[in-house]
């Protein structure tokens, strides 16, 4: 599968915020995978800022779920995870659009999870006017996602791991040598 998707990250106002374009790995009515080797863009619109990036990464977006999750396979082999809260991604055509509301969950090669960017989020909940019903959104998320990472439950289960390992070494065979 050749196909691409361009991932377009908003805020709330609808701005935005970055974007990437990334190699779908799978789509079904649950999930959609997206991979990209090392050498990934992604253009930051809000610092206005273009990054590339050199570690295998994997992108999980939940279709029912407001979260996403991405794996990032670093060149001394450990996986950063980084959970994004936001609202379920809207598809138009190859473009997959998730409005970011801020709270992140992130988990550096140990895997110990921490909540991020609170600050930003009691911050953009004014300046933006997030709704309260949007509030217990994201925090009935943040619980959902934490529960799901004790009990090993997909997207935490192992098998996005399993997926990188295998993407990475796929691509480093088919790479020439230097």
């Amino acid at each position: 599968m050749n196909e691409t998707r361009t991932v377009q990250v908003r805020k709330y106002d609808e701005s935005l915020h970055y974007e990437w374009t990334s190699r779908l790995i799978e789509e079904d009515g649950e999930r959609i995978l997206l991979y990209t080797g090392p050498g990934r863009t992604l253009q930051h619109h809000t610092r206005q800022a273009r990054y590339t990036y050199e570690s295998h990464s994997l992108e999980c977006f939940m279709r029912h779920d407001g979260f996403t999750v991405q794996l990032d396979l670093e060149a001394d082999g450990t996986i950063r995870h980084y959970c994004n809260i936001g609202l379920v991604p809207r598809l138009d055509g190859d473009v997959i659009e998730f409005i970011d509301l801020d709270l992140d969950l992130v988990a550096d090669g140990g895997g110990e999870w921490r909540l991020v960017d609170e600050e930003e989020f009691a911050v953009n909940r004014v300046c933006f006017g997030y709704p309260d019903d949007m509030v217990t959104h994201v925090w009935n998320t943040i619980e959902d996602v934490k529960r799901r990472i004790d009990l090993g439950k997909f997207p935490f289960d192992g098998s996005l791991e399993r997926r990188l390992l295998t993407l990475a070494k796929e691509q480093s065979s088919c790479s020439p040598s230097t």
